[in-house]
């Protein structure tokens, strides 16, 4: 164990790219619905994201691998094993604000079934002609809501097979749907912006604004027309093809070892391994990976600026944020941000890494934390509890063949969200858990419609800065992962404030000298300028962004981890303060559907993340709890 904790903290002050590697993404019904307006969130990540009838009888006796229990007929009681609990409402009595087109099932439940896209298409352009023939409008609009609810199975059913592919990266079948499902995601979209542009276009704008669409619906696509672009969708295509790309080379790394080829994550946990062979187990990784994920990376980067200059944005990342995320911020304001994080915090990087805090734990002891904090928290944290574990909505399992990391995504068309863990056996693997189902929170109670990924993230981060007191641990144990905890929130700043810096940076350079060396060389300067570089490790820092995900399949995502870490951090600094945080946590919760980043805090009578002077007293901050 001893041996295990001293190689672990030189990797973390070596390394420092753990934090998204095992992150969260939050997973929504990707970027093809974002343009949907009132009718649903957008993506929270692709981020957009089933097969014939023969195949479907085969699919209804395969097992979907869940540590959930299927619902009771009659559920009969909520009482739960000597938990100090507090009132919450059952779940089958907790009223939500809408409710989904389908009955909720058992996620064992669930049969795939590959939906017609091009019916789905087809039906867009037969309401475009009922538009432009002048039909009624009630004619029309229950044509669009029978349209409408195969569009939203159609994204439940992509969103399905990503789950199972993630689950097992060797499946073939959820592989192959995953991808299909990618390909058609654009072509379906741009039927949809058509359809709405034909609207907005027509006689009938008003009065279809009035009865069903909501004021200004079409306001939206006078200025945005994205999808309508041929050029822009067969760009998406290649976008999607090339994170698949990628997410191949994940699955089973190999390096050559002792004559044999072997896998890299098995390498890497052998408990006895020395310092040196972890070393160079990491150089014969990036020696064999980097190369070709660079490949793949540079024809992404070519391929979203383009896609950017189609639709006549300054850059990518101007694009990502005003269509991917619906963020009320720039990347401007970003820039001046992430110097402020290298200012304020980079003198802390080696107190955060050695406050890091390791201790075995199997994955029945993290889930009967998540579900003690869950009941000692009550209200609809434990009903949303009830409800996951009613209906089976989350994987913790440990498997080689699972995709690395953990996130939460939502099924619309059952109005079930869905939590995924990838876990490491270490008593963090509590507070990945926690994360998660604070995202899992805020989906059942908001039924997915908290579209801002930086709002989102507000309520995974700040559940676990509450959840550790909460959890039935030593004195020892919950003062270490306080620290532990704390010591992450510095390295989420400085992690992931260099990763939006190098990943703005890293568009600007000139196509001609885009290259795998200067992409490493790059990488170590932002990680320097963030106190984590280390003379003599250049070799294996430089290449360490290729394990970075999100540059891949969630490009400008990261700095969201930094505006929200702030938010979940004022939460957390009210608990200490007066014992508010919980009160703060369903303050933000209830505003947060539909809503945006600054004007969520300030509605919650909040600091703004960018306030000037807000760095440095999270500095003072992070120094006096950390003494």
């Amino acid at each position: 164990m001893k041996k295990r904790k001293l190689i672990a903290v030189f990797v973390a002050l070596i390394l420092c790219l753990s934090l998204l590697l095992q992150g969260c993404s939050l997973i929504a019904l990707g970027s093809v619905m974002s343009d949907m307006g009132v009718l649903a969130p957008e993506s929270i990540m692709d981020w957009d994201d089933l097969t014939e009838e023969q195949e479907t009888e085969e699919q209804e006796t395969e097992e979907v691998p869940t540590n959930g229990t299927e619902p009771d007929a009659e559920p009969e009681s909520t009482e739960k094993p000597d938990v100090q609990e507090h009132d919450h409402i059952p779940y089958w009595e907790y009223e939500r604000y809408e409710i989904a087109p389908m009955e909720e099932l058992p996620f064992a439940e669930i049969v795939y079934e590959r939906p017609d896209a091009q019916a789905i298409i087809d039906a867009f352009a037969g309401i475009e002609k009922m538009v432009k023939d002048g039909e009624e409008t009630e004619d029309i609009l229950d044509t669009f809501d029978a349209v409408y609810e195969d569009y939203t199975w159609f994204h439940t059913m992509s969103t399905y097979a990503y789950i199972r592919y993630t689950l097992d990266l060797n499946d073939s079948f959820y592989d192959a749907e995953n991808t299909w499902c990618d390909e058609q995601s654009p072509l379906i979209a741009q039927a949809e912006e058509n359809c709405y542009l034909t609207m907005g276009a027509s006689p009938l704008r008003e009065e279809l604004e009035e009865e069903y669409f909501g004021e200004d619906f079409f306001d939206y696509y006078d200025e945005n027309q994205i999808y309508s672009n041929d050029r822009v969708v067969e760009l998406m295509q290649q976008d999607s093809a090339l994170q698949n790309e990628y997410m191949a080379l994940q699955n089973e790394m190999t390096i050559t070892w002792e004559g044999e080829e072997q896998l890299v994550d098995e390498l890497l946990s052998d408990p006895y391994l020395d310092y040196s062979s972890y070393l160079e187990i990491y150089r014969l990784y990036y020696e064999k990976y980097n190369p070709l994920c660079a490949e793949i990376y540079i024809q992404m980067i070519g391929v979203r600026q383009e896609i950017a200059a189609e639709l006549g944005y300054e850059s990518y990342a101007h694009f990502s944020y005003a269509h991917d995320y619906d963020r009320d911020y720039s990347p401007e304001q970003v820039a001046e941000y992430t110097d402020d994080i290298a200012t304020e915090l980079s003198d802390l990087y080696y107190t955060a890494i050695y406050a890091d805090y390791s201790q075995e734990m199997d994955t029945d002891a993290v889930m009967e934390n998540l579900e003690t904090v869950a009941y000692r928290f009550g209200g609809e944290i434990a009903t949303s509890y009830d409800y996951m574990e009613a209906y089976g909505l989350y994987d913790i399992s440990q498997s080689p063949s699972k995709m690395p990391g953990s996130y939460v995504t939502y099924l619309y068309s059952y109005g079930m969200p869905y939590m995924y863990v990838s876990p490491t056996g270490d008593i963090s693997d509590c507070l990945t858990a926690v994360h998660e189902f604070g995202h899992f929170v805020d989906n059942y109670v908001n039924c997915g419609y908290t579209s801002s990924i930086d709002c989102a993230e507000i309520f995974s981060q700040g559940l676990e800065y509450l959840s550790i007191d909460q959890m039935d641990l030593s004195v020892w144990d919950k003062r270490s992962l306080t620290d532990s905890k704390l010591g992450d929130a510095i390295l989420t700043f400085l992690g992931q404030g260099c990763y939006a810096e190098f990943e703005q940076k890293v568009y600007e350079i000139p196509a001609e000298e885009l290259t795998a060396e200067k992409i490493n060389e790059l990488f170590y300067e932002c990680n320097e300028k963030f106190g984590m570089g280390m003379f003599g490790m250049e070799d294996i820092l430089a290449p360490g962004w290729i394990d970075i995900q999100h540059f891949f399949i969630a490009p400008c995502y990261v700095i969201s981890y930094c505006i929200s870490n702030d938010v979940a951090l004022q939460i957390y600094q009210n608990e200490l303060e007066n014992g508010s945080g919980l009160e703060s946590y369903y303050a933000l919760l209830e505003r947060s559907a539909n809503n945006t980043i600054l004007a969520l805090v300030e509605e919650a009578g909040m600091d703004s993340p960018f306030r000037a002077g807000r760095m440095a007293e999270l500095a003072d901050f992070f120094a006096e709890e950390l003494e």
